[in-house]
């Protein structure tokens, strides 16, 4: 293994912290309730987008209807 390679794979399994900038690293956390309302929207929002598509579909099936005479 070369030593740019071997440099390369050791600077990439370092974390992310180890490169973000002074001020990034020293901000204080995110609250728990915040973090926890994050986590619950990203878990909910694939059922929500589902939801919206099953009623968009059920309303143009249903006004299909309407317009049809037959």
């Amino acid at each position: 293994m070369s030593p740019v390679h071997a440099a390369s794979l050791a600077l990439s399994l370092l974390p992310a912290e180890a490169w973000a900038c002074a001020t990034c690293s020293l901000r204080e956390p995110e609250s728990a309730v915040r973090s926890v309302l994050l986590v619950l929207g990203l878990m909910l929002t694939p059922f929500v987008v589902l939801g919206v598509g099953l009623w968009a579909v059920r309303r143009a099936s249903r006004e299909d209807t309407r317009k049809d005479p037959t």
